[in-house]
């Protein structure tokens, strides 16, 4: 037992050996066990407090992902293509349907780094991997939320002032580049860690935000994006 337990923090477990109450038995591991040294920085504390999940779990998580990321796919592409193809569908309004659809449709392109870190059981991909994923996964989050608040308010307009309120191809478009523009510095802060960073969460094989570590900085950057998102919603 004890050759197989150097064998393993020699080969298979080199952050366990820097991190020992990370190996609570045979069976039981904690997150991150598995993770080289110099990616530990990247991963809040709060995960790596808590024990590994089955493979089982991952496995099931990854397969339900390619379904999920196939049906996303399939369906917003459908969207797409449609409301693009048909002259008598890109109206105004529709511009923001078709944006929403695009969002998702991104949204679903770096599904395939959680899918592999899932069948690999945890962060697999590493730093760069959380990056991407991050990057994607912001701009395409806040970029879909914004594009929503906009469709609301559009309807909003349509059904209070029927008359006065239509929606314009350059309203369209100006809204648009509002939204891309508005998730740019988000999105930006948190890639060059000038503010917030991307950090892996649960299972560490997905990334966001960091909304974890315990100082003013992050403290700030989540109100900020939290209360600066409510503040954009159409008025009710």
């Amino acid at each position: 037992m004890e050759s197989a337990n150097v064998s393993s923090s020699l080969f298979g477990n080199v952050s366990t050996a820097l991190r020992p109450e990370a190996r609570l038995s045979a069976e039981t591991r904690l997150l991150g066990w598995n993770v080289p040294p110099e990616e530990l920085r990247h991963i809040p504390e709060h995960w790596l407090t808590y024990p590994e999940p089955p493979e089982s779990m991952n496995y099931l998580l990854g397969t339900l992902y390619i379904f999920f990321t196939l049906m996303s796919m399939l369906g917003n592409g459908l969207v797409i293509w449609v409301f693009s193809a048909a002259k008598s569908l890109r109206t105004p309004s529709n511009i923001l349907v078709i944006n929403l659809a695009f969002c998702d449709f991104m949204m679903m392109v770096k599904t395939p780094i959680f899918i592999y870190n899932s069948f690999h059981q945890g962060y697999a991909l590493g730093h760069l991997g959380c990056q991407i994923f991050g990057i994607i996964g912001s701009y395409t989050g806040i970029a879909a939320g914004a594009t929503n608040a906009f469709i609301a308010y559009d309807r909003f307009n349509v059904i209070t002032r029927p008359m006065e309120g239509k929606m314009t191809h350059g309203k369209a478009i100006a809204m648009i580049i509002f939204i891309y523009m508005y998730a740019t510095p988000w999105v930006v802060a948190c890639y060059t860690e000038t503010w917030g960073r991307f950090v892996p969460e649960g299972y560490l094989t997905s990334c966001t935000f960091d909304y974890l570590t315990d100082n003013f900085d992050t403290r700030l950057f989540v109100g900020c994006i939290f209360f600066l998102k409510k503040l954009c919603a159409p008025p009710r």
